[in-house]
Parts: C-alpha cells; structure tokens; sequence
C-alpha cells in the first residue's frame, strides 16, 4: 500500500529566505539597509534548573528552563564606511579633497615616506632648501601612502623635502574610537520556496566586534559579526515578545 502524508493545509512551510536587512538607532524608526548579508542565523541559548527527586533517589522532580542569551550570527559580505564602524566600535567620516602645500618629510631611500593624510594622489616633490622639484618615476615611486625614494634618483639619504599634495576624497574610518550604540534591525525578503514575503523585527541589541576582518585575499571579503539581542521594555502586552518578531505572509 502506497503512503501519501495528511496534509491540513495548501500552505507551503518550507523555507528558503534571501532578503535584506535593515538597522536603525534603537527607539528612533528611521531604518537605513545595513551591509549585504549572506547568512543570518539566530540562536536562543537556555539555562536550566533541575530538581533532584529526593523521594525516590532517582531523576528530577522538577525542572526549570530561562533564556540566558539570544543572538544573531550574521555573515557580511559588503562593507560600507559606517558597517566597518559598527563591527569596529569606530567612527565613520567623509573626508573631502583638499590640498597640502609643503608638508616637510625626512626621506630615505627604498623606504616609504608616509603622508600625514593617507590616500594622497598629484605629488609635486621638492628639495626643502627649494630647487628643481624631483621627478616621479625617477627619483621617486608614489603610492596612496605617501613616495618610496629610489636609490638610482636624486634624493639623498636623510634628506629634508618639502612634499605637495592632494588628499584625496574619502572615507576615514576610526577603529575603536567610537562607542557601542544600541540598535534595532528589521528583515525583509521573500521565502523562495512559497514565493511569500517574510519580515522579521529584532527590537533591541547591540553588535560585538567583527570575529576576523579580511584585508588581503584572492575572495570577496566576509566578516562574521554578532548581534546581541536584548529585551525591550518598549514592547508590552499580552503575549508580545519583547525580543523578537517574525511575520510570515500567506
């Protein structure tokens, strides 16, 4: 005999989710898209306590269980300036062109002479007691950090030069000079598999640091980064999670 499964209902339950999430300071409802997320996983982790049954010696008479932690696990694959800044405690900031005229650099030769502004393109490099400014390719090799001397050009070891530039438009990123703030997140996507649209509201939480963050490397950069999810106390009524909030559209 054939088995064919008793099913209540024409509603598909099976899930597979791509969607974007979205954050905002928490108690402030103006949400802005966060970083492209690959993954994104929430794990609720419990506590428990258990009542040895003293009548018999054998098991428990009773047993208790609490939430401990709730947390969301997320895989972040594009990294704007404020992504980087809430995974590294920092300070996002857009910086605007400007021009340096004559900042002065001791320079050796084969060794880089860093810039007091990194990113610096257009250098005009002269000798600090003035002359004819050096030329790139031949006394010098300029990068975004600043100019490598060449020990075939004509910039003599420990010499005082004067160096301009542009600083170029950018964005600076502060690492750990920043604060953590609290923040709230909605997910909206659709679940593929019904064709359906999900939404998910994580109410209140804070992120940790990123686990690694790629600087070299053939792949695209990821980041795993945790967001720990809080009670909110905004959230009252009869039956209403003050954690999370997930909407399943029919």
């Amino acid at each position: 005999m054939s088995f064919a499964p008793f099913i209540p209902t024409t509603e598909k339950h099976s899930y597979s989710v791509s969607g974007q999430i979205l954050m905002a300071e928490y108690g402030v409802a103006k949400y802005a898209p966060f970083a492209m997320v690959e993954t994104a996983d929430l794990t609720i982790e419990q506590e428990t306590q258990e009542l040895a049954d003293s009548y018999t010696g054998q098991g428990n008479y009773d047993k208790l269980y609490s939430v401990k932690s709730v947390s969301l696990d997320l895989k972040v694959t594009t990294f704007q300036p404020e992504i980087i800044a809430e995974m590294t405690m920092g300070v996002a900031n857009a910086r605007e062109e400007q021009a340096i005229t004559d900042e002065v650099q001791t320079a050796y030769q084969g060794v880089l002479v860093p810039l007091e502004n990194l990113g610096a393109g257009d250098f005009v490099v002269s000798p600090d007691a003035g002359g004819q400014p050096f030329i790139a390719g031949k006394d010098y090799f300029p990068t975004a950090a600043g100019i490598i001397p060449l020990a075939s050009g004509g910039i003599a070891d420990g010499t005082k030069i004067k160096v301009s530039y542009k600083a170029l438009e950018a964005n600076v990123v502060e690492w750990l000079a920043g604060s953590q703030k609290e923040r709230s997140l909605i997910f909206h996507g659709v679940n593929k598999a019904s064709r359906k649209q999900v939404v998910m509201q994580v109410f209140r939480g804070k992120f940790g640091f990123a686990d690694k963050y790629s600087i070299l490397g053939k792949d695209f950069r990821s980041a795993g980064l945790k967001f720990e999810v809080l009670a909110d106390p905004l959230q009252t009524g009869e039956g209403l999670s003050q954690w999370v909030r997930e909407t399943l559209l029919k």
